[in-house]
């Protein structure tokens, strides 16, 4: 219609004058028109493109969306692998902690069993040495010797060893080995145990047999603690019996010391050799000395 009205011919524009039509208007307006759809047509393919690069600017977003979500997937199986191996970790150092733990505890408790036997060592061998040299019980009779310095023996580091290790043999034979080998004048043969402590007690003043019974402490050993320590009932009573007055101290004190061992505590050998009745007196002071730790 555009390009009809363009080209009309002469009778035409003469028709537009014959009823009255303004033929430059309608020029103007086509022309308004040609433009708009020219503008038009401009701003169709304007959007035409604005479309077509959105869809691409979409496609590389979607592209991009993709990739974030592969790699986000990447990445949380890396961290589900890496929490895996940590919580593996943990485990194993766990585990090592305790093995570790356990090792020091073992470590500690062998550190301390050495020191405990160091320490009942170097005890014992003060104790016994001082008393090999003369230092220590030298008025005393051999029997009553074995009786004082089992005591000393026993109260010492010595009895911690017995009690943390419950080793009860290592020292006891050692001290009744030293006592043998140190005292040479001991009897070879076997002798009466009453004839044994009736001369000791002899040959011993009042004030040596009063404070050789105060340390034995016989008198303040309950019951139940007498009944283990036969020997050491009959040295103590024998000492005690002879510090009586001269009027009611029997003539022999340690046979009727042996006498009230059988009647109140039980049996007890009359005779006995020197070995016997030293590791006698060992083990019961030892025993006894173990009775009042526990």
């Amino acid at each position: 219609m555009i390009r009809y009205h363009k080209n009309r011919s002469w009778f035409g524009e003469l028709w537009d004058k014959l009823d009255g039509s303004n033929s430059k208007r309608k020029l103007l307006l086509n022309g308004n028109l040609v433009s708009g759809q020219e503008t038009l047509s401009s701003w169709i393919l304007e959007i035409s493109d604005s479309l077509r690069i959105s869809q691409v600017a979409l496609k590389v977003t979607q592209n991009s969306l993709l990739e974030a979500r592969d790699a986000i997937r990447n990445h949380k199986q890396s961290l589900q692998k890496q929490e895996y191996a940590i919580v593996q970790l943990s485990d194993q150092l766990d585990e090592l902690a305790q093995k570790v733990t356990t090792r020091l505890n073992n470590l500690e408790a062998q550190v301390h069993c050495l020191e405990v036997r160091i320490a009942a060592n170097e005890d014992l061998d003060h104790i016994v040495t001082a008393w090999a040299a003369g230092q220590t019980y030298t008025n005393f009779p051999w029997a009553v010797q074995v009786a004082l310095l089992a005591r000393e023996v026993f109260s010492s580091s010595v009895m911690m060893y017995e009690l943390e290790t419950g080793d009860t043999e290592r020292y006891r034979q050692l001290l009744v080995n030293k006592i043998i080998a140190t005292r040479k004048q001991l009897p070879d043969s076997f002798f009466g145990l009453g004839d044994l402590l009736d001369q000791s007690c002899m040959r011993m003043t009042k004030d040596d047999q009063e404070l050789t019974a105060a340390l034995l402490e016989i008198r303040s050993v309950p019951q139940q603690r007498l009944v283990n320590t036969p020997h050491l009932f009959v040295i103590g009573t024998t000492l005690e019996l002879a510090t009586l007055p001269t009027e009611a101290r029997p003539a022999k004190p340690a046979q009727s010391a042996l006498a009230l061992c059988r009647a109140q505590i039980g049996t007890i050998s009359r005779t006995t050799d020197a070995r016997e009745f030293i590791t006698y007196v060992v083990e019961e002071t030892a025993n006894d000395c173990m009775a009042m730790m526990q």
